[in-house]
This record gives C-alpha cells, sequence and structure tokens, in this order.
C-alpha cells in the first residue's frame, strides 16, 4: 500500500479499505463513547489530574506484562515522542475541555479539527499528497468550526477556555497520527508505548503535588472510568485506530472521525442536559458535509456524475 493509503493491487482494492473501513467506524464508536464518558467524570467532581491518572494508570496495571514482554520496543526516544505527544499532552489538553466546556463542544471540535490537522501535518511532515476534495472538505469542516467559536466568544464566552483546550488536543493528536504512520510502529507497540510513557511522566507529579478528588465520586462512577477509559479509550481503540491509519491512511482516518458529531453531539444533549445552539446546528451540518465531499468525492464524466473508485484520500 502507498504511503497515501491507495491499495498496490485489485485484491487490495476491495479487501483492505474494507479491512480499514470497519477497523475505523469501530475506532469512530469507542470515540463517541469516550466523549461521553469523559464529560460524565467531569461532572462527577473527578478533576483533570484524576481521569487522566485513571486512565493510564488503570491500562498500565492491567497491561504490565505485555509492556515488559515488549519493553525493547517501549524503550526507544520515537517511542517516548509518541507518548508525550499522544498520551500526555493529548490528555492534559483535552480533559482541560471536558472540565470547562459542554460535550457537544467537544463532539464537534475534536473530531471536526482532526482531520484538518491531521491532513496539514500530514502533508508538511509525511509528505501525502491530497486530493482536491479532501481540502474542500477541510474547508467546508472549517467554517463549521469557525461558527462555532464565533458563537462562544460572542454569545457565551464562558467556554473560550474549554473550546482552546479541545484546539491544543487535536493539534497533538494530529502530530500522533503523522508520527504513528512515518515511524510504523505497530499499533499495539503504540498503544503500550502511549501507556507506558505518560504513566510514567505523569504518575510522580500527580502524587507529590496535585489535588486528588477520587474520594469524591462513587465507586460507579470510578468503576465506569476506569474500564472506559484504561480498557476501551486507551487500549482497544488505540489498536483500532493505529490498524485503521495503517490500511486507509491518516487523512482518510481523520476525515472518518468527523462521523463522531453525529452520534455524541445528540446524545449529549439529553444526557448532560446541555443546551443546543445555532451555530451547533452550522456546525455539525458544515463538519458532516466537509466529511462527505472528502471521503465520497465525485466527478463529472461523460456529462454525468459518478464517484469516484478511487480510495486515494
Amino acid at each position: 500500500m502507498s504511503d497515501t493509503g491507495t491499495p498496490s493491487s485489485s485484491q487490495s482494492l476491495t479487501a483492505m479499505p474494507m479491512a480499514g473501513l470497519a477497523y475505523a467506524l469501530c475506532a469512530v464508536m469507542i470515540w463517541t463513547g469516550f466523549i461521553l464518558v469523559s464529560k460524565a467524570g467531569a461532572l462527577a467532581a473527578l478533576a483533570t489530574p484524576d481521569l487522566i491518572m485513571v486512565r493510564f494508570g488503570t491500562a498500565f496495571v492491567l497491561f504490565s506484562p505485555f509492556i515488559w514482554r515488549h519493553r525493547k520496543v517501549i524503550c526507544q526516544w520515537r517511542m517516548a515522542v509518541l507518548g508525550s505527544i499522544g498520551g500526555l499532552a493529548y490528555a492534559l489538553s483535552v480533559f482541560t475541555g471536558f472540565a470547562h466546556a459542554p460535550a457537544t463542544h467537544a463532539a464537534l471540535l475534536l473530531p471536526g479539527l482532526m482531520p484538518i490537522m491531521i491532513a496539514v501535518f500530514a502533508y508538511f511532515v509525511a509528505g501525502e499528497r491530497h486530493k482536491l476534495s479532501s481540502w474542500l472538505g477541510i474547508a467546508v469542516s472549517s467554517l463549521g468550526i469557525a461558527a462555532l467559536l464565533i458563537e462562544t466568544l460572542l454569545v457565551d464566552n464562558r467556554f473560550w477556555f474549554g473550546d482552546m483546550s479541545f484546539i491544543v488536543a487535536c493539534v497533538c493528536w494530529g502530530v500522533f497520527t503523522v508520527l504513528l504512520r512515518r515511524w510504523q510502529f505497530a499499533p499495539w507497540h503504540a498503544t503500550l508505548g502511549i501507556i507506558t510513557v505518560t504513566t510514567l511522566l505523569f504518575t510522580p507529579v500527580y502524587v507529590l503535588w496535585l489535588p486528588h478528588n477520587l474520594s469524591e465520586a462513587s465507586w460507579q462512577m470510578l468503576g465506569l472510568q476506569a474500564f472506559y477509559q484504561g480498557v476501551m479509550a486507551t487500549t482497544i481503540q488505540m489498536v483500532l485506530y493505529g490498524r485503521a491509519v495503517h490500511l486507509i491512511g491518516a487523512t482518510r482516518m481523520g476525515g472518518l472521525m468527523a462521523l463522531v458529531p453525529v452520534f455524541a453531539s445528540v446524545l449529549a444533549v439529553p444526557l448532560f442536559n446541555e443546551q443546543w445552539t445555532p451555530g451547533l446546528t452550522i456546525a455539525l451540518l458544515l463538519i458532516l458535509a466537509g466529511t462527505l465531499i472528502s471521503n465520497f468525492p465525485v466527478r463529472l464524466v461523460s456529462g454525468k456524475w459518478r464517484r469516484k473508485s478511487s480510495c486515494t484520500a
């Protein structure tokens, strides 16, 4: 398969993209749950350091035998970079966002802005070349994100810090995704590396200097956070995501992640009693339109519009 995610044979044209699509859609569903569960944890008085510690501490304990077995692969400077960016930096910024902004904002900004960051970094860092349809889709999605940010700044600026934190998280994830593809770590090794690096860097700081609010949350909430953050989001989702990146490319994976708003934003309103605003509506419609343009381009052939058969982003 080429660097842009285009298969190299007629067999891979059918098998590889479908397998990558399956991995990607499973990652989308888990990512949707991550947004909802993380917001529930923030509302349950769990501070950002608590959520990070529960997320990576649980995963580190559960998967310590595998971490020890693959320690030679994990103990590399490139893995340390991946873990610092895609693990610690991403977690700090995204959980700070959940503490200061509604889940609906996370549902739109995180998966909506990630394709833009991934495409930009893939172009300048990994040398991926994108079709005009990809750039057009990114532009349309960007308009939706801009509409939400403008509404936040002009109508209700209480959430600006949380929204900025989500933007920083998207930058971190874009860099991580492109480096993951460029350095060609196996998804399982990358997952173990992120768990290890983040846990080793964050635990001493958490224990010695940061406040702990774990005692204020119920055992049920702690159990939910430990299972979903430590197993589903940190491990299973990361393996699925990494596998999809290898099969269909970073740009297409980023584009498919923009489907998360459909599920997460609709569920967040009734679950957390959040307000649905005009800015959210505009952002959702434009992000979805941008996703369709990027992933299902059409071209005019013999006077008729036909969907492209190529799976190149």
